[in-house]
């Protein structure tokens, strides 16, 4: 069957695969209408509702919002960035991040007046002064930049400033920035000079530029961004907040000095070279420096020989010589020769000489000392494992290891927790919260004995002293073991347990080593529990004779000796009552 298209149809379904093939751009956050009929409720309420509404997300500094003040607003099908400005009077400046709405405090308008414009070459030489646009006052420490070839100089003193910007035969355009102040921009034409100070337009001639919500600081407020960032670094990034442009390449040779200048903290490179130190926005791939600085987030590779410091998270591999600093999350490989410090949560490896340091963990870490702050998962190893909160995973300490809530393994010479569903096998085991008993027996060897029990009752640590109460048959002991209690009924249970003790039968010089292996009953009576069982009992005696006034235990009935005339064996019992808690 032969069919055939009639030429209308054929435009219709020309102009259809056209539109469908048109870009298509998603509205501005800014620009989403927005209906909100809300008296007397709180500011930071209000900005919720807003996002729930918008379908967006404020990003802003709460120490310039005053969240618990009282506001009204009554808006009907108007634009988010109108809503705003009557919620907020006209005091902040609206940029855009993806789904993000930047909040960033500008009450003030600021002016630019330029008194030179002159072309040298491939060179626009720019000159002119910055001002407080209400009372004139000149402001110094203002930051003036071209967007598109990333130079930048600030204001002196007296407002003034001077700037050459390459000649691309393109307009020219200028930005200025200010703490507080509103950004302004103006555009270079040939002669012609036109002054914009509408942000629209100045998102126009962008020139690649874009914003990253969240707190881009801290980075600069650590010992080493105070101690390696320039004050004119410094005064750019305060000025331009998240104000961030995408670059393939940078070279440096400290921080301040290199192809972005005073503005490489607002850049984020594809390649970073730092002969001695860089500074960067963030790093899209590779960054080799004796050390290295970025304000977000570091992906692929990064290298420092001494240190790498990032405010924000890391994504693939990261390497220093000294140590690794990460203010945020880390999804990486990190190896700091001394020791690596991640704020956020680590879904890798740490691996370090002396310690590792995550808020969270769920992956590996190695070191001496291994420490995670957050809930965590995974594999610790080290001397000494720590995990301030809830861990699940595997703690293999040679000295120690401690997790607040355990839910997995702990393998060490001590092992301690305030709450445990898991298990630790070590010399010293202890639960704060958990299985605890201080136990009074009496046996067939000696007739006081002390013990506390400690941990799960799946698996406990024992801690033991005996005596014999005569004077003329005097016998000391003390020793460990672990047990088992298995429930029978709330006031019924069974405990097994292992111990080792040392008799001292007197002389210290001699090992004489008993084994015993108990089984008993215990039942609850209000308080108390009262237990009772038997012992299979194994007994190493180096002691070749008697001591006066103590007992000779290879003498006493019952003892059944071995090929070995250093072992015997018996079969005991063991009566006593215990305080649970």
């Amino acid at each position: 069957m032969h069919f055939k298209l009639s030429p209308g149809f054929r435009v219709g379904l020309l102009l259809f695969f056209v539109v469908a093939l048109l870009p298509c751009h998603a509205q501005s956050v800014l620009n989403r209408n927005i209906t909100m009929n809300v008296t007397g409720q709180r500011l930071g309420s209000v900005l919720r509702l807003m996002e729930e509404r918008g379908k967006f997300q404020f990003s802003y500094n709460s120490n310039l919002i005053k969240q618990d003040s009282v506001v009204d607003i009554h808006v009907a099908n108007q634009t988010v960035k109108d809503a705003l400005d009557k919620l907020l009077s006209n005091r902040f400046e609206y940029r855009e991040a993806e789904n993000f709405v930047i909040l960033r405090y500008a009450p003030m308008q600021l002016k630019m007046v330029t008194d030179k414009f002159s072309t040298e070459g491939q060179t626009c030489i720019i000159s002119g002064y910055v001002a407080d646009e209400q009372n004139g006052r000149k402001l110094e420490n203002a930051s003036v930049f071209s967007r598109r070839t990333l130079e930048s100089t600030l204001t002196s003193a007296d407002g003034h400033f001077e700037l050459k910007v390459k000649n691309e035969s393109q307009p020219v355009v200028l930005t200025v920035s200010k703490e507080n102040y509103k950004d302004t921009s103006v555009i270079f034409l040939s002669e012609l000079k036109v002054i914009n100070d509408n942000q629209s337009s100045a998102s126009s001639n962008s020139g690649g530029f874009s914003y990253l919500p969240g707190d881009l600081s801290k980075v600069e407020n650590t010992r080493l961004g105070r101690l390696f960032v320039t004050s004119k670094q410094k005064i750019q990034s305060l000025n331009l907040g998240g104000l961030i442009k995408e670059a393939p390449f940078q070279a440096s040779l400290v921080p301040g000095l290199g192809t972005h200048g005073s503005l490489s903290g607002q850049v984020v490179n594809t390649v970073s070279l730092n002969l001695a130190g860089g500074y960067n926005a963030g790093v899209n791939g590779a960054e080799i420096g004796l050390f290295n600085l970025d304000k977000s987030d570091v992906k692929s590779f990064q290298l420092g020989v001494l240190f790498n410091t990032v405010g924000g998270s890391v994504k693939g591999v990261q390497i220093g010589g000294a140590f690794n600093q990460v203010l945020s999350d880390v999804k990486a490989v990190q190896i700091g020769g001394a020791f690596n410090n991640a704020e956020g949560e680590v879904d890798g490896i740490q691996a370090a000489l002396a310690f590792n340091n995550a808020g969270g963990l769920n992956g590996f870490q190695s070191a001496a000392l291994n420490i995670t702050s957050k809930k965590s998962s995974g594999i610790q190893f080290g001397l000494m494992n720590i995990a301030e909160q809830e861990f699940r995973g595997i703690q293999i300490g040679g000295l120690f290891n401690y997790a607040k809530n355990l839910h997995g393994i702990q393998l060490g010479l001590i092992n301690a927790s305030d709450y445990s569903s898991g298990f630790s096998l070590g010399f010293i085991n202890l639960v704060q919260h958990g299985y605890q008993q201080l136990i009074v027996n009496s046996n067939e060897s000696t007739d006081l004995n002390v013990l506390y029990k400690t941990g799960t009752r799946y698996f406990y640590n024992v801690l033991l002293a005996g005596t014999n109460l005569r004077k003329d048959k005097k016998l000391y002991a003390y020793g460990l073991g672990y047990g088992n209690e298995l429930p029978v009924f709330n006031f019924l249970a069974f405990n097994t347990e292992i111990t080792a003790r040392n008799l001292n039968q007197g002389s210290g010089r001699y090992l004489n080593l008993l084994w015993r292996i108990d089984e008993s009953i215990n039942i609850k009576v209000g308080p108390l529990k009262l237990m009772a069982g038997p012992s299979l009992n194994f007994y190493y005696n180096q002691q070749p004779k008697a001591i006066p006034g103590y007992i000779y235990v290879p003498d006493l009935p019952n003892h059944y000796p071995t090929n070995n005339p250093k072992y015997t064996r018996w079969i005991g019992w063991t009566v006593g009552v215990g305080i649970f808690n």
